[in-house]
């Protein structure tokens, strides 16, 4: 493997992990063990951190100097994108795991930094690229996902989380059954309201959407 260079056949995108950038240090999420790992340019040190060995490293590399990557020789795959580029680290870093056949992609993130980054890296779960995607970030005791009518709720161990259900677009439609408040579809749930805020999960929720795009955010009281 070269630097610069990859085969599909090379990388197993079976089970995808992206560790992103940013401030905070992430913590380890209770899943099944990567397969293929992805660092969004700083992401690389945060993995280093933990105890995660990086197969690919993805970004313009403006927080990660690349004295901290291997030698020239490594078995590391480097994709270096300019400065100028338009697309954010972890944009680039989720269509890389596209390119090489990944299904369920977890990202991994510390939060905190900049109130722009973590909107946009949130909202980037919903975007036309991902949107048919199977994807949960993980962030501390929070999981987020996007919701459509042709996607399934399928979160486990989340009895007792608080969920907020955020809709994205005008005319949206939601149902759930197995929470304190249940919405029902008969009712437009209003896009960008707090109107899903805070919501308590009873039992293993069933979460239907009839209209619109919804960010779902699991919160364990547990952590």
């Amino acid at each position: 493997m070269t630097r610069d260079s990859f085969t599909n056949s090379s990388l197993d995108p079976t089970h995808t992990w992206i560790v992103d950038g940013g401030p905070n240090l992430p913590s380890l999420p209770n899943i099944s063990a990567p397969t293929l790992v992805i660092a969004a340019d700083a992401g690389y040190l945060h993995a280093q951190s933990l105890g995660i060995p990086v197969h690919v490293v993805v970004g313009d590399f403006d927080s990660l100097g690349k004295e901290n990557l291997p030698a020239q020789n490594s078995e590391l795959v480097v994709e270096e994108h300019p400065r100028g580029k338009d697309q954010s680290d972890l944009a680039l870093a989720l269509s890389f795991a596209q390119r090489v056949g990944a299904k369920e992609i977890d990202i991994i993130s510390g939060g905190g930094g900049r109130l722009d980054h973590l909107l946009v890296s949130s909202l980037l779960l919903a975007s036309q690229d991902n949107i048919g995607q199977k994807i949960v970030t993980h962030c501390g005791a929070s999981r987020v996902m996007a919701l459509t009518a042709d996607k399934v709720f399928d979160l486990d161990d989340v009895i007792g989380s608080q969920l907020t259900l955020i809709a994205l677009s005008s005319g949206s439609r939601i149902s759930t059954k197995g929470l304190r408040w249940n919405l029902s579809s008969s009712d437009i749930f209003p896009n960008f309201s707090s109107l899903g805020l805070s919501n308590e999960i009873l039992s293993q929720p069933i979460i239907e959407v009839q209209q619109g795009i919804f960010l779902v955010i699991v919160t364990s009281r547990d952590l």
